[in-house]
């Protein structure tokens, strides 16, 4: 296990002290199984790749096809962005992030895409089922058909001509962090996994550190947050456990509080998820809400790079880090990384510096050293 903490202003600084690892305020037991790297060799990953300064948005430096991929009973869209060069190349597939909405899920793909095939990676660019020109309905989808998905692109292109088959990796962030995580555990074609702000954390504790911060972005008075987190705790709970009591026992509380509380501070009681069309872009969490998948996390010993960002308002990362760490030792897999970055959120903004940290930078450093087995 590799472990990165660096802080990116006017020097680098490694936030390691033995025996535990700082992120925020808070202190992550490690033991003794893997190392941590130095600040010297974090310095490295943030170098800007040749690859990268050369890269120009208006010249066509790659090839792009369209390749439809069947998966189960449906038809996935996508397209497979190859370097100019003909060859065989390692595969990179992009796992769209969280929800339904078309454009933004679209967008992270679309940037990483052409410049990781201009790097040397052969990258594939995929619509979810139910979103874009693929098939399936997304209403109706869950979080197991989407992993599915991403396990059969891997099969289908590994034939490629043009495709490593022993060098297939996939890449997320936030949702699409933790489903391309799962896939790699669930598919032994999968060699390498990239894990950008995603929740390696159970669902419903995930859920709960979400919902506290989203009210407290919406200014509500933390009197009032504290009145209502132990309803939404019962709700994340019931969802979890499935409990059919439970939940009309919250939405009775709902209904009695909706009279003299904002209906926004309050959960959707379980008889109204699924017959309000607005909030058909969280069905298909609703649906895999009882799924444990970090069990299955425990059987990932693909190479493993996971970058939180410190001040992360959506996933909860302390305990992502103490989970990752705990998962690596418990399966035996020592080839993780996890990466820290102080005073950025959850979409890689540094707070101080009001500025887009480039993550790309790490990726494709890691990428190279990683995969293609080039020394920094």
């Amino acid at each position: 296990m590799n472990t990165h903490l660096c802080r990116l202003a006017s020097a680098i600084v490694l936030l390691v002290s033995i025996g535990d690892v700082t992120v925020g305020q808070n202190k992550v037991p490690v033991d003794s199984f893997g190392e941590v790297l130095d600040s010297a060799e974090v310095a490295k990953l943030l170098v800007k790749p040749a690859c990268l300064s050369a890269y120009v948005d208006s010249a066509r430096t790659c090839v792009v096809k369209d390749v439809p991929v069947q998966s189960k009973d449906i038809v996935l869209s996508g397209q497979l962005y190859l370097p100019a060069p003909e060859g065989r190349w390692p595969l990179v597939i992009l796992v769209p992030g969280g929800f339904n909405e078309e454009d933004l899920i679209m967008q992270a793909p679309r940037y990483y895409a052409p410049r990781l095939a201009h790097c040397g990676f052969a990258v594939y660019v995929y619509w979810k089922r139910g979103t874009g020109s693929s098939g399936g309905i997304y209403a109706e989808a869950t979080y197991d058909d989407f992993i599915d998905d991403i396990a059969n692109i891997a099969d289908e292109l590994s034939s490629l001509p043009q495709v490593e088959e022993r060098k297939i990796g996939v890449f997320g962030g936030s949702s699409g962090g933790l489903l391309a995580s799962v896939a790699a555990a669930r598919s032994k074609r999968i060699s390498f996994v990239i894990n950008t702000s995603g929740p390696i954390v159970p669902t419903e504790e995930a859920n709960n550190f979400n919902i506290r911060s989203a009210l407290r972005a919406r200014g509500y008075a933390d009197s009032l947050i504290q009145q209502v987190m132990p309803l939404w705790r019962r709700h994340h709970a019931a969802w979890a456990n499935s409990d059919t009591a439970e939940h009309e026992a919250v939405a009775a509380d709902v209904y009695e509080l909706r009279k003299h509380l904002d209906p926004f501070m309050l959960p959707t009681p379980y008889q109204e998820v699924f017959a309000d069309s607005g909030l058909v872009f969280m069905w298909p969490a609703f649906r895999s809400a009882h799924r444990d998948f970090l069990a299955e996390l425990r059987h990932l010993h693909a190479k493993w790079l996971n970058i939180f960002g410190e001040r992360d308002e959506i996933v909860p990362v302390t305990s992502c880090v103490q989970n990752i760490l705990a998962l690596g030792k418990a399966g035996g897999n020592a080839q993780y990384e996890i990466i820290v970055l102080p005073n950025v959120d959850h979409s890689f903004i540094n707070r101080q510096a009001r500025s887009q940290v480039p993550v790309i930078r790490i990726i494709v450093n890691w990428l190279n050293e990683a995969v293609l087995g080039v020394r920094l």
